[in-house]
């Protein structure tokens, strides 16, 4: 005497459910690596700016072209290929008194297609001799 359940039939729904589970743990994995990669980005954008503005702040020596020089440096020796297409500007205010460096570019991508961009700046006075 047979049952309904006992058909000879093997189901395979132990097979579907662990596919669909692998999909999730992949995209989570994949989702995990990502942000990681965009912390570490901005990290290594963050940096260069202050490196560079650190260098192009000191009263005599320091200038805006000093400065943009440093933070690319930076991005040469550290950021490989984390952060792509890097772009540094360094402005110095009409007064004289502020130097800005600012840099961007975009991050590595895990998934092909996503294009993620970074954009960090750091401000700061420049020294000045006073009497």
């Amino acid at each position: 005497m047979t049952t309904p359940t006992d058909t000879g039939e093997r189901g395979g729904s132990t097979s579907v459910q662990m596919a669909i589970l692998w999909i999730a743990m992949i995209t989570f994995i994949l989702a995990v690596v990502q942000t990681a990669l965009l912390y570490l980005a901005g990290q290594l954008a963050l940096t260069a700016a202050e490196d560079g503005l650190r260098s192009g702040r000191y009263y005599g020596v320091g200038s805006a072209e000093q400065a943009r020089l440093s933070a690319e440096d930076f991005l040469s020796r550290a950021a490989g290929t984390t952060l792509g297409a890097p772009t540094v500007e360094a402005v110095i205010s009409d007064d004289g008194g502020t130097l800005q460096v600012s840099v961007s570019g975009t991050v590595l991508a895990v998934v092909p297609g996503m294009e993620l961009h970074v954009d960090k700046q750091a401000t700061g006075a420049i020294e000045q001799v006073t009497p």
